[in-house]
């Protein structure tokens, strides 16, 4: 199904779609249990990257991402995920075909860091393209508890940067100010978010005792070409993935 105009102007103004029930909870339970694999699975090299870092409330090492997901490692996975609904959707609001550039699952996992008001694109994007579409979908509930995540809903902001490459928006935690302008994005297994890589968003660290675990598929415009591993090399040698042994402090995190 092709979105409608007035779904393509939203998006244009407001920089993001909220789709209710986009997965089934069949496809959810499948998701989370392959969520759980990559969990509980050695990290090997030549697969996928995983993050640890030191929860900022307990002490303790925590998994809070995995990347590297697709390219040929987990192929039923990337179907279930990349249907022809999402491809269509996609080349709707980048006006040509997708192209995938990267992926990853966050594991807001109680305890687990803030993430502050920032712009995707300020994370060294630029050097692929200027401008890419994430996927969000959720695979847990997603509420205000568990640290969902706050976008900018009045479109009071530019497709450009707003400050610095690798910084963060602002220091403060969420919800932002003034506060009319920000909206949480509550949600249950199967929602999807699509969102553009400038507009500003965020979430808090995670107090509560529920997990909230989200996959985030990003794409590019066919036309600027395949750069998903370029992007992961050049990424590896300045942030490189870790063991839960080597876990970084959370002030290692930049944007």
């Amino acid at each position: 199904m092709r979105l409608t105009n007035e779904q393509k102007q939203n998006f244009k103004k407001q920089g993001f779609l909220i789709f209710k029930g986009f997965f089934s909870p069949a496809e959810m339970v499948k998701l989370s249990a392959f969520l759980d694999r990559l969990r509980d699975t050695k990290a090997e090299e030549g697969k996928e990257a995983k993050y640890y870092e030191k929860s900022p409330l307990t002490g303790e090492p925590i998994l809070v991402r995995v990347e590297n997901l697709f390219g040929g490692l987990n192929p039923a996975e990337e179907a279930l995920l990349i249907t022809e609904r999402a491809k269509t959707i996609l080349a709707d609001l980048l006006g040509e075909p997708a192209t995938l550039f990267k992926e990853k699952v966050n594991y807001k996992v109680p305890g687990c860091r803030p993430d502050k008001l920032h712009q995707d694109q300020a994370a060294g994007w630029n050097a692929y393209s200027d401008f890419f579409i994430t996927m969000g979908i959720m695979v847990d509930a997603n509420h205000k508890g568990n640290a969902a995540l706050s976008f900018m809903c009045s479109g009071n902001y530019k497709k450009e940067l707003m400050g610095p490459e690798w910084q963060v928006l602002t220091h403060d935690d969420p919800p932002y100010k003034p506060e009319d302008e920000y909206v949480l994005i509550e949600g249950g297994p199967g929602d999807v978010i699509f969102f553009d890589s400038y507009v500003p968003h965020g979430s808090p660290s995670n107090a509560s005792s529920e997990a909230r675990r989200n996959v985030f598929l990003t794409f590019n415009r066919a036309s600027d070409g395949d750069m998903r591993m370029r992007y992961y090399h050049d990424k590896w040698k300045n942030y490189a993935p870790n063991k839960v042994e080597d876990a970084r402090a959370n002030s290692s995190y930049r944007v």
